[in-house]
């Protein structure tokens, strides 16, 4: 047998038989696969719309008893304050304690602005800005929070933001302080 070299594909030989036809053993391989998967396919489909639908209506009650418990809190703030302290006493707390951090907050504005009648104007330029970030991101924050109020990431968030506004603000009442 010689053996040529070909440079082209069309110069290949277009017809040659296999050594041995495949088919057979393919088609038998499927057929076997075919007969084992068809019994217990016919078993699954009559159970699973009835899985389908119990796992439906058991996230239905849960979600009507989530709910439940959303709007009874909603309730609960949206009325009086006696009906509030009476329902959820932390709600209050809560409420007095947003009140104390205003105050004490409003009251380290004050010390901060004479602080930064203080310094120089890029000093004060430097300052403003980075105060100016801390609170336009408590705002969005906090508008978010109005969209979402029982998240508790954006509730965290706004705490950690909340602190580190009042560390900065802390900080510039107290620079160039000398301890005593």
């Amino acid at each position: 047998m010689t053996t040529r070299r070909v440079k082209r594909i069309d110069e290949l030989a277009r017809d040659i038989p296999p050594a041995r036809d495949l088919w057979p053993a393919i088609a038998q391989a499927i057929q076997v696969d075919l007969s084992m998967k068809a019994v217990p396919a016919r078993r699954r489909v009559g159970w699973m719309p009835a899985l389908g639908l119990a796992a439906s209506v058991a996230l239905v009650a849960l979600g009507v008893v989530i709910g439940m418990q959303f709007s009874h809190k909603d309730q609960i703030v949206a009325g009086d304050p006696a009906k509030a302290a009476a329902g959820d006493a932390g709600m209050v707390k809560a409420s007095l304690r947003d009140a104390e951090y205003r105050k004490q907050r409003d009251q380290l504005l004050v010390e901060v602005q004479a602080r930064l009648d203080t310094m120089s104007p890029a000093e004060r330029e430097k300052v403003g800005a980075s105060l100016a970030t801390l609170k336009r991101s408590i705002e969005e924050i906090e508008a978010a929070l109005g969209h979402d109020p029982a998240n508790a990431l954006l509730q965290e968030l706004l705490v950690n933001s909340c602190q580190e506004e009042m560390r900065a603000l802390t900080s510039v009442r107290d620079a160039g302080r000398q301890e005593i």
